[in-house]
């Protein structure tokens, strides 16, 4: 992949100047930009992307705020001054977070959000997140939240299902202020349980080494495990991507889905740290987490649109070969629908029915591919997993996983059931797609 003529000949103006202000934010003078552009529908998709503070900074130095509509420079400008806002109110939240953390001996690593965005970018306010993700050991969860109870940060939002449902089966509790305003996840994984990934949770704080952010103490991951933790957040947003990385369109399907910046963070770590990654163990622990496709997929398309400097060696280390055809069917699917309602074209309302539901429940229809994938996951998960790839050793893991769907489905269930008749008692809607996904 190689940020040329053909790369820019799938694109419409506004999504070339998109994608170069992602390329060049640092040094907008290098960025190449056709002089036609609908102003309107760069500042609809940057704003999508979660892309207003660079692009705002971006259209400023190459002096065309003047051009832009005025509402839609409104827009832009009320997206960067929310980001500063929200930047602002989950810092000095986080500031005392980590501080009684550190008092009660509890290593907390910030996940993706305010981390990223100050140490990689300078500025909170350019990825602030909607929510403040911290990683720490699964012991030290109850202790981390009574940290927030503390900080009357608690189970305000009643659409959340009990404690117990998260903690068998999730990868975080969460947590937010009366207001719905400032929302924190305790993370004890990066991803559900029920998937193909090995990671030892341990030995990752194990490598963190003591840090400060915004003036607190922090736990600082290292470089590998945070590229891994970043393209695995990814991924599992764009549960699509191994599926589609070789089309033409991919640079669009990018912006469809709003995961431009996704991407920028991820390419950036390399920039920043080209030097100082060690790659080698890099590439050792995606292979050792199942994580290696992940990885070659994002570092794929860092490499190949933002310019990032990934060895070649390591993508050929990385190879990417995808999924299964049914999961590659549905997962263009996937894709078709989010293009078209980008490129402003009626969408498949199936489609849109699974994608809507696909964010209601734990259990989702999308996800669900992995059910095969995680019963019959091969000799490599075996081996990781168990120790052992043998045939017999397959056919104990099949049995293992099916109680455990089963157990998901009996759970989904029951606390489906007891939030129903908590939420109707506190005369709130029990609609089960009463969500606010957080931005990450």
């Amino acid at each position: 992949m190689k940020l040329s003529d053909s790369f820019f000949t799938n694109l419409q103006p506004h999504e070339i100047w998109l994608w170069q202000c992602a390329v060049c934010w640092r040094a907008p003078e290098a960025a190449v930009l056709p002089e036609a552009v609908d102003w309107s529908a760069l500042v609809r998709v940057g704003l999508w992307n979660r892309a207003q503070t660079l692009l705002l900074d971006f259209l400023e130095a190459h002096q065309v705020l003047a051009e832009l509509p005025a509402a839609d420079l409104a827009s832009l400008q009320e997206g960067a001054a929310k980001f500063r806002q929200d930047a602002a109110v989950m810092g000095q939240s986080l500031q005392i977070y980590l501080q009684k953390a550190q008092a009660r001996g509890i290593e907390t690593a910030v996940l993706k959000g305010l981390s990223v965005s100050q140490n990689i970018y300078g500025n909170t306010a350019v990825r602030p997140g909607g929510d403040i993700d911290v990683l720490v050991r699964a012991r030290d969860v109850d202790g981390s939240i009574g940290i927030l109870d503390e900080m009357e940060i608690g189970q305000n939002w009643p659409n959340l299902m009990d404690d117990r449902y998260y903690a068998r089966h999730h990868l975080h509790q969460q947590r937010c202020t009366e207001d719905l305003r400032l929302w924190y996840e305790v993370h004890w994984a990066l991803d559900h349980p029920l998937t193909r990934l090995t990671i030892d949770y341990e030995a990752v704080l194990d490598r963190t080494t003591p840090g400060t952010l915004l003036g607190a103490p922090v736990a600082d991951l290292a470089l590998p495990d945070l590229l891994l933790s970043l393209a695995i957040h990814l991924v599992k947003h764009a549960i699509y991507l191994p599926s589609v990385l070789d089309r033409p369109d991919l640079a669009r399907i990018i912006l469809a889905d709003g995961m431009l910046m996704y991407f920028v963070d991820v390419a950036e770590v390399v920039k920043q740290h080209e030097s100082e990654i060690d790659w080698p163990q890099t590439v050792d622990l995606a292979k050792a987490w199942g994580a290696a496709e992940i990885l070659g997929a994002v570092l794929q398309v860092c490499h190949g649109y933002l310019r990032a400097p990934v060895p070649a060696w390591v993508l050929e280390a990385l190879p990417v070969v995808g999924p299964n055809r049914v999961k590659r069917w549905v997962m263009q699917k996937v894709v078709a629908y989010e293009t078209a309602v980008h490129l402003g074209q009626p969408p498949n309302q199936l489609w849109k029915f699974l994608l809507i539901t696909n964010g209601a429940f734990i259990l989702r229809p999308i996800r669900l591919l992995d059910l095969l994938d995680y019963c019959f996951p091969g000799r490599d998960y075996l081996q990781r997993r168990y120790g052992s790839g043998t045939v017999w050793r397959g056919v104990g893991h099949f049995w293992r996983a099916l109680g455990q769907y089963g157990r998901i489905a009996r759970d989904t269930l029951y606390f489906t059931w007891e939030r129903y008749w908590r939420l109707r008692r506190q005369n709130y809607s029990t609609s089960l797609f009463n969500r606010l996904d957080g931005d990450a």
